[in-house]
């Protein structure tokens, strides 16, 4: 059994990854079996707590939520688990200041697949881009899904010391090993027909002969334009309660009065 196991990190195309690892699921069923955030809820939640608290209580439910879900894989020829937040909060969510919780997420991770599973073949996945993209596409993210009030420059200057995504791909590649670590850098990856997907199935052996029966899907979460980041900074400043504020960046995402 291979296993792919692709935890982020965030706004690094990882939504369009998922996209296409859902609407290619039944097509590639036969020989990978595939699992997104919807199916890793527990999980999830245990690496954001733990991503905040640093409690080894925490860090001890991840290896529980892990080993429950090894147990679900046996069978299966090939697995891919892709969702970005088992690497945690993305930094700047609920006090979480950067990626220093990942390492030892992911080794709890990876030590508990291989005490399930101690056949499998388990690769981690990374994807990475420019520390100036990463850290606007960050920001926007920010303020679309909270109630973010500081401006880009304010927001980049307090976290542009964790933006360097390659440096701690290799922090978490050592917190791994001898688990192989792939990177891969998002942008580059476009140049693939299927994207960051293509990079994982060669990572899992998927026959290129089949993959024209694979679907390619469109770029995901395309960030919104300056006069909306504009619009969300003021209506996120607003006196507005929360739910007013939900509705209005709603509309504005939408493009609807």
């Amino acid at each position: 059994m291979k296993i792919i196991l692709h935890p982020g990190f965030h706004k690094t195309g990882t939504t369009t990854l998922q996209n296409a690892l859902h609407a290619n699921r039944s097509t590639l069923a036969p020989d990978i079996h595939v699992l997104l955030k919807d199916d890793l809820s527990g999980l999830i939640g245990a690496t954001k707590g733990f991503s905040g608290s640093l409690d080894p209580l925490d860090l001890a439910l991840v290896s529980f939520e892990t080993a429950q879900i090894a147990q679900t894989l046996r069978g299966h020829q090939g697995v891919i688990i892709s969702a970005e937040s088992l690497c945690g909060h993305i930094p700047g969510r609920d006090g979480v200041r950067d990626y220093s919780a990942a390492p030892d997420i992911l080794r709890s991770i990876t030590d508990a697949i291989n005490q399930s599973l101690p056949q499998a073949q388990l690769t981690v996945a990374l994807t990475i881009r420019p520390a100036a993209e990463w850290l606007l596409s960050c920001y926007t993210q920010h303020l679309r899904a909270s109630r973010m009030r500081s401006t880009a420059d304010e927001y980049v200057n307090k976290f542009a010391d964790c933006a360097n995504l390659d440096e701690m791909a290799q922090q978490i590649a050592g917190a791994v090993s001898p688990n192989p670590t792939h990177v891969f850098d998002s942008q580059s990856s476009r140049s693939q027909c299927l994207g960051l997907l293509d990079s994982l199935l060669d990572i899992a052996g998927y026959p290129t002969t089949k993959r024209s029966a694979l679907v390619p899907v469109t770029d995901a979460n395309i960030g919104p334009s300056p006069a909306q980041i504009t619009a969300l900074l003021e209506i996120n400043r607003s006196a507005r309660s929360l739910k007013d504020v939900l509705a209005a960046r709603q509309r504005l995402v939408k493009g609807t009065p």
